[in-house]
């Protein structure tokens, strides 16, 4: 399909591809914060044993659409991944596609270690929060793949650049992992008040992930605080102003304890600032 099209036109499309990735990624967002974890059973990659379940309810059907998304995505990828490695793509083209061919591999494992494991709906052990941790740090490191593979086809570059000259993109991922431990705690142990989830916070009987969600505003705050005062110094003042714009809807979905169309926005926003800082740093090495 590619020998008829422009480099800029599989540019954008992959660009498409790249917020396809993203509705997948909300959309299993949407599974887990509606507890339809469990929406197949435990079968993995059937739906509870069939292909297309014929006794489904609602939360069979969240289940089964975000898989058969996923299998779309994972189509996608491993076409991707033969046809970019024809000559006359960069190397730069080449190793992103393969990197988005092993994160893929990965999150098809993660999401079946929770189906299979039963880590879902209301399961609230430390493997949970490992599996769901991992889950959501490979799940940016797939967007950021694939958006720089769209990048990587009308602009050559060395990869080199994402995680040897950058520590704001470790500081970044942190700050995702943290999330993830924020949103799966207001999602199994929600407050009825703002106060009420204070004093749950700092109390020695709350579960652990209570415990560890305080983790991610204080640390959300003032690293990516830090980040937009160095941008700004830098002159990327829409950058800085992204980023101060995204702690603000943070700190609104604590405020309002976490309603999920903030949820939805706020990790909606998170991919999509990772995409700027990925694609500032890539156009400052660049011109250096």
């Amino acid at each position: 399909m590619t020998k008829n099209l422009s480099l800029s036109k599989i540019s954008k499309l992959l660009f498409a591809f790249w917020i396809f990735t993203i509705v997948v990624i909300l959309w299993g967002a949407w599974v887990r914060i509606s507890h339809s974890g469990n929406g197949c059973g435990d079968h993995w990659p059937l739906c509870g044993g069939e292909f297309i379940p014929t006794a489904a309810n609602a939360k069979t059907w969240v289940e089964y659409t975000h898989r058969m998304m996923s299998g779309l995505y994972g189509l996608i990828v491993i076409y991707c991944f033969f046809i970019f490695r024809n000559k006359k793509y960069s190397g730069s083209t080449k190793k992103l596609a393969t990197l988005m061919f092993v994160f893929m591999l990965i999150e098809a494992a993660v999401g079946a270690a929770l189906v299979k494991g039963s880590l879902v709906t209301v399961n609230d052990s430390v493997t949970r929060l490992i599996v769901m941790s991992l889950h959501q740090l490979n799940s940016f490191l797939l967007t950021a793949v694939t958006y720089l593979l769209g990048i990587s086809i009308t602009q050559n570059f060395n990869l080199d650049f994402t995680f040897k000259k950058n520590k704001i993109f470790y500081i970044f991922l942190f700050v995702c992992v943290l999330g993830a431990f924020a949103s799966l705690s207001t999602t199994l142990f929600p407050s009825i008040s703002l106060w009420e989830g204070i004093m749950k916070d700092f109390s020695e009987d709350s579960h652990l992930f209570v415990k560890l969600r305080v983790l991610h505003p204080i640390f959300a705050i003032f690293s990516m605080g830090s980040a937009a005062y160095y941008y700004l110094n830098k002159n990327q003042t829409r950058l800085a102003l992204e980023i101060f714009i995204a702690i603000m809807i943070g700190v609104l979905t604590l405020l309002t304890l976490s309603p999920v169309w903030l949820k939805i926005s706020h990790l909606l926003i998170a991919h999509y600032l990772w995409a700027r800082i990925l694609k500032t740093s890539l156009l400052t090495t660049t011109r250096s």
